[in-house]
C-alpha cells in the first residue's frame, strides 16, 4: 500500500510540474515548418494560393499518461483576380490538447485576416491579426488523494479533504504578426517542381491580451508568445536535390525555446509541365535540434499537391532518466492547391 501511495504521489507531482509548464508555454509542434498559422497568424496566404495542415502529437508516453495534441488550419487568399499592390488571405487554426491523470484539456480555436503588400514579382510583406476563444478544463475525480487512504486500503467514496477550484474556464485570445516572403514559383501549386527559391521570415505576438489561464480566479495570467521564425525551400542547380533549412525561435514568460535544423529534398518525379496536372513526387529526410531538449527526426514524401510528414523526438533533456530518451512521435498531412478565389496563372 505505502509504494501504491508513492507511486500516485510521483505522478501527481508529474501532473503538477507539466501544469506549471503549460502555464508557462504554449503547444509546440516539432514539425513547425507544417503549423504556419500557430507559429504567426500572417503566414495565411503567404506561399500558397489555399494551404491546409492536420497534426498530430503524442508525447511523454514512457513517463506517464501521455499528452496528446491534434491541430488543424487553412489560409487561403481571398481576392479574385488579381491586384499590383498585393492581397487579402485569411486562415482558421484550431487545437485540442490533453493529457495527464486528470485529463488537463485545452482547446482552442481562432481567425486570422491578413494583408499581403507586394513589394517586387516575387516578393510580399503581409500583416495579419487573428482572435479565437480558449477553453481549458481539468477532471478531478481521475486523481487520487492521500485522505482517500485509509492506512491499509484505498476508497474512492472518501472526501477528497482539499479545496478545488472551478474545473473549466473559457477565455479570449489575441494574437498578430508580420512575415516576408519570397516565392518564385509565383504562387503555383507545383508543389515538386524542383525548380524553387522560396521562403518566409516572420515575427508574432501572441496572447496579446494576456488572458486568465489559471483554474483558480485573478492568478496566473497567460504570458505574451514572441516567436520568430523562417522557413525556407532552394533547389540545388542540376540536381534532384533541394535544401528546406528552418528556424523557430519561442519566448514565452520565464520559458525559451529554440529549434533550428534542415531536411534534403530529392525529386522522386518531376510534375507535368504541359498538361496542368500534378503528378510529381519527392522524398526529404533531415533534422532538427531543440536546444537543450531533443534531437528532431524528421521526413516528409510529397505527392502532387499532398504531402505527408513523420518525425520523433530523441529526448535530451533533465527527464532523460524517466523518459529513457523516448519524447514524441507526430504526424502530419498537408494539401497544397488552387482556389476558386485566385486566377490560376497569377499570384496577385
Amino acid at each position: 500500500m505505502m509504494k501504491r501511495l508513492i507511486y500516485h504521489a510521483m505522478l501527481l507531482l508529474l501532473f503538477l510540474v507539466a501544469i506549471r509548464e503549460t502555464y508557462a508555454q504554449d503547444v509546440h509542434f516539432s514539425q513547425f515548418f507544417n503549423t504556419p498559422l500557430i507559429q504567426n497568424p500572417a503566414m495565411a496566404g503567404a506561399i500558397n494560393n489555399f494551404e491546409a495542415n492536420v497534426n498530430y502529437r503524442s508525447q511523454w508516453s514512457s513517463v506517464t499518461v501521455p499528452f496528446k495534441t491534434i491541430a488543424a488550419s487553412a489560409g487561403i487568399k481571398i481576392n479574385k483576380g488579381s491586384s499590383r499592390k498585393g492581397h487579402w488571405a485569411a486562415g482558421v487554426q484550431f487545437f485540442n490538447d490533453q493529457g495527464g491523470d486528470g485529463t488537463l484539456k485545452t482547446t482552442s480555436g481562432n481567425a486570422a485576416l491578413v494583408h499581403h503588400i507586394k513589394l517586387s514579382k516575387y516578393q510580399k510583406l503581409g500583416l495579419g491579426l487573428s482572435a479565437g476563444f480558449g477553453q481549458r478544463s481539468i477532471v478531478y475525480d481521475n486523481f487520487e488523494w492521500g485522505s482517500q487512504y485509509t492506512g491499509t486500503s484505498y476508497n474512492s467514496s472518501l472526501p477528497v479533504g482539499e479545496y478545488l477550484p472551478n474545473n473549466n474556464i473559457a477565455y479570449l485570445d489575441l494574437s498578430s504578426g508580420i512575415v516576408y516572403s519570397f516565392n518564385n514559383t509565383s504562387g503555383s501549386i507545383k508543389v515538386t517542381t524542383n525548380n524553387f527559391k522560396q521562403g518566409t521570415i516572420g515575427f508574432a505576438i501572441h496572447h496579446l491580451n494576456k488572458p486568465q489561464y489559471s483554474f483558480v480566479e485573478g492568478e496566473d495570467r497567460m504570458h505574451r508568445k514572441y516567436v520568430l521564425h523562417g522557413d525556407f525551400l532552394f533547389s540545388l542547380k542540376n540536381t534532384p536535390l533541394a535544401l528546406q533549412p528552418g528556424f523557430s525561435i519561442y519566448q514565452q514568460g520565464p520559458s525559451r525555446e529554440i529549434n533550428l535544423g534542415s531536411l534534403v529534398r530529392y525529386e522522386l518525379l518531376p510534375d507535368s509541365k504541359y498538361t496542368g496536372y500534378f503528378q510529381g513526387a519527392g522524398i526529404s529526410l533531415g533534422g532538427y535540434y531543440r536546444y537543450k531538449d531533443a534531437v528532431v527526426l524528421a521526413g516528409m514524401l510529397e505527392f502532387a499537391q499532398y504531402s505527408f510528414g513523420f518525425s520523433y523526438d530523441l529526448n535530451t533533456s533533465k527527464l532523460v532518466a524517466a523518459s529513457g530518451g523516448r519524447g514524441a512521435m507526430e504526424f502530419t498531412i498537408r494539401i497544397i492547391n488552387q482556389n476558386p478565389y485566385f486566377k490560376k496563372t497569377r499570384v496577385f
